[in-house]
């Protein structure tokens, strides 16, 4: 039996975690994906030098020296709209009526605003020179054509979608989500389509799976969850085989060693290969990595919710972010200040679930428990901001002590 720390863990499930197949995905359906490739501009941003407000398109040398007192006055001799560019030009004394976005006539380099001007009739004074080679927005300002507008590995959020959709890609090149299969496993679960069941208190309702997939969903990933089995081998061996093209299996429960715990008899059946059998860590100690023959890993975490949430966020979080392509799979960890004692455990590094004080006048993050940490309470995750990680040892981590912290989001 291997058994690995909590680091050296997330190490292994990172180290077989394929980049999934670069995709051509509609645009609107591309948010939260990551790009493929980098997105080099076929055309300039924006396309043609313009106006950046309403105005007049003039020439800085016919406005120069303009005061209320001593106006310019300037010959009006085309309007000019939002994409009606028409060959437009302006000569010296020559002004032309522009909006915002329109393309700047031949020979103008200025838009004085609407504000600054009298018009009489065909003829726009000018009052004052504070516009004079302002106001105009060169072709290319954003983004020039050819440059690089977006590197690969960018996740396509709301702001970049805006930027693709300028530079009218309408269907980027990104890296697909991975598809997950969710089993859970136990005589005693129920799915919450029977809610007698439950009531009665004769089964117990089946958190893992609802709450599995909305993590993979969270993550990046395709969650398909495939069901309940029960504590039987050959049971379990067909819920396996319905994954299908799954990229990844993920258990929860059967994975200890009591008799009617049959995953790990299972991942031999299978000719499965293990990379680890157990994390040495409080919640989640029986956590195990298997890669199938075909080189699909098989993470199989405890039954119980809380074990199974804490180890899915260390372990199969990264490793999902990573197949998706995210630069950055693993949560970033900062030093948070323990507001009570935390007791440790001789052996076990122990993951307690906390909220965090906004930070204070120097900086600090406080931690505060969620209360009591039992692996069976729910609640401890429900009110839990992100976790603190307490490493092993005799007595407690004192308060005012700075431990190693983590957020959910």
């Amino acid at each position: 039996m291997r058994i690995v720390s909590a680091d050296e863990a997330a190490a292994e499930i990172l180290a077989v975690a394929s980049l999934q197949p670069a995709l051509r995905f509609p645009l609107a359906a591309a948010l939260g994906h990551v790009l493929a490739e980098d997105i080099v501009a076929d055309i300039a941003l924006p396309p043609w030098t313009n106006a950046s407000m309403d105005g007049y398109a003039v020439r800085a040398a016919d406005i120069l020296g303009a005061t209320p007192d001593r106006p310019a006055r300037l010959r009006v001799t085309s309007a000019i709209a939002a994409g009606h560019a028409d060959g437009a030009s302006i000569g010296p004394g020559e002004a032309a009526r522009i909006f915002t976005g329109a393309p700047i006539p031949a020979g103008a380099d200025s838009v004085v605003r609407q504000e600054d001007t009298q018009r009489d009739d065909d003829v726009v004074v000018v009052q004052r020179d504070r516009d004079a080679s302002a106001n105009v927005r060169a072709a290319g300002g954003d983004v020039a054509r050819g440059a690089c507008a977006l590197p690969a590995r960018t996740v396509i959020g709301p702001h970049q979608l805006a930027l693709l959709a300028a530079l009218g890609i309408s269907q980027p090149m990104v890296h697909r989500g991975p598809r997950v299969a969710i089993i859970s496993t136990g005589d005693e679960l129920c799915t919450l389509d029977h809610p007698d069941e439950i009531s009665s208190g004769r089964r117990l309702a089946d958190v893992n799976s609802p709450a599995l997939a909305a993590l993979v969903a969270e993550a990046g990933g395709v969650a398909t969850a495939l069901g309940i089995a029960p504590d039987d081998a050959d049971a379990l061996q067909t819920m396996i085989e319905s994954a299908g093209d799954a990229d990844v299996i993920i258990t929860a429960g059967g994975v200890s060693v009591g008799d009617h715990d049959h995953v790990r008899e299972v991942m031999r059946a299978r000719g499965a290969t293990m990379r680890f059998d157990r994390v040495r860590m409080r919640p989640g100690g029986p956590t195990a990595l298997a890669m199938l023959p075909d080189g699909r890993p098989w993470l199989a975490l405890p039954g119980n919710p809380v074990s199974a949430m804490v180890t899915f966020e260390l372990f199969a979080r990264p490793a999902i972010r990573a197949m998706a392509g995210r630069r950055d799979p693993l949560r970033e960890r900062f030093g948070a200040t323990l507001i009570s004692d935390a007791p440790r455990d001789a052996t076990l590094e122990q993951y307690l679930r906390c909220v965090f004080a906004s930070p204070t006048d120097d900086g600090r993050v406080n931690a505060t428990l969620t209360g009591p940490q039992g692996s069976g309470m729910l609640t401890s995750m429900a009110r839990a901001d992100g976790l603190i990680v307490i490493p092993a040892g005799s007595g407690v981590v004192s308060a005012g002590n700075i431990v190693t912290a983590l957020r959910f989001a």
